[in-house]
């Protein structure tokens, strides 16, 4: 078993880098350690190294199924990233600390302003619905692991196990799949309208209109100077609580959006270390400004799936539904309850 671990810790580092958003490699980095700060407060299956490889491998999940197909790619591509000016408002109408509560009224309100969610991006959502998710896995999960050593006869013991087994997949699963949102926004030029280059907008300061420059920044650069052991360095530690009441959804948005602006504050740097070449000569300042960005997604997945693990006990489940605190504490259900 040693040794099998020993092989997936190598592999965490080695796995070929296909040219992705982050660049597959910015993907995997930011997965793995993310994965593995997880304090012991979390379930002992997510701290394992089989689990920290399997959110890591899935970190570039979305971008590999990207080409799946029109219908696909139509829905799912723009989640990748939000085309924000440089005041934080998308389309003149959305203002980045004030997203509508939907998908749906965001849409509404771009398409008064003649353009939608599809042309605009939509990562805010992206992220915000796949916590969401992840907290109600987590939910479940609490309940499945309760009751496979509280619930009698035995046979419904034996199913909660089976059905914690499943959980855990889908949680990892979740995980993987859902952090590539947020790993792709710690990227500066997945939440800016300067995303490939500065573009036909004012530009005193003679930034590059290089369509190159997003593909080189977050792939070729990343591959040749960034290394998991430097961005490790300048990850921070975790100030996540438990939150005494389940989390609104402007709350959640609230915390999406700042981490969002830090990306966006950083797009200008950006543009001013590609105008002094040091991206192309790979100077110490732009790998710590790239490994520091690389370094936020990391200490934001991390704490994003803490606050849903915390909150899930705060959760409801079932139909009719249950608190999840008054399952654990042996309450009976609701009768009709699943």
């Amino acid at each position: 078993m040693k040794r099998i671990a020993s092989l997936l810790i190598a592999a965490m580092f080695v796995l070929p880098a296909p040219a992705f958003a982050w660049g597959s490699k910015g993907h995997e980095i930011i997965g793995q350690l993310a994965g593995s700060s997880f304090p012991s407060t979390l379930p002992a299956f997510m701290r394992t190294v089989p689990a920290q490889y399997k959110i890591m491998y899935l970190g570039p999940e979305m971008d590999r199924l990207k080409g799946s197909g029109t219908a696909w790619d139509a829905e799912n591509d723009p989640g990748h990233y939000v085309d924000l000016d440089d005041n934080g408002m998308i389309a003149g109408v959305v203002s980045l600390q004030k997203m509508p509560e939907s998908r749906e009224a965001y849409d509404t309100a771009l398409r008064a302003a003649n353009t939608d969610q599809y042309r605009q991006g939509y990562s805010p959502y992206a992220i915000v619905e796949g916590w969401q998710q992840l907290r109600d896995d987590f939910a479940y999960w609490r309940v499945d692991n309760y009751r496979a050593t509280h619930a009698s006869p035995a046979s419904a013991r034996a199913e909660a196990a089976t059905n914690r087994a499943i959980d855990q997949e889908l949680i990892l699963r979740d995980v993987g799949v859902w952090g590539h949102f947020v790993e792709d926004a710690c990227q500066p030029l997945h939440v800016t309208i300067h995303f490939n280059g500065w573009g036909k907008y004012p530009n005193p300061d003679g930034f590059t209109e290089s369509y190159q420059t997003h593909s080189f920044f977050e792939s070729t650069f990343v591959n040749r100077h960034v290394t998991a052991g430097q961005v490790r360095q300048l990850m921070k530690p975790s100030t996540v609580t438990a939150p005494a009441a389940l989390m609104t959804q402007d709350q959640t948005m609230a915390n999406v959006a700042d981490y969002i602006n830090g990306s966006l504050q950083a797009v200008r740097p950006l543009y001013v270390i590609e105008k002094a070449g040091g991206f192309a000569r790979g100077t110490p300042e732009a790998v710590t400004f790239t490994a520091t960005q690389l370094a936020r997604g990391a200490d934001e997945m991390r704490d994003l799936v803490m606050l849903a693990w915390y909150d899930s006990l705060n959760e409801k489940v079932g139909y009719p539904s249950q608190s999840v605190r008054d399952i654990l504490k042996g309450l009976p259900a609701p009768k009709g309850s699943d």
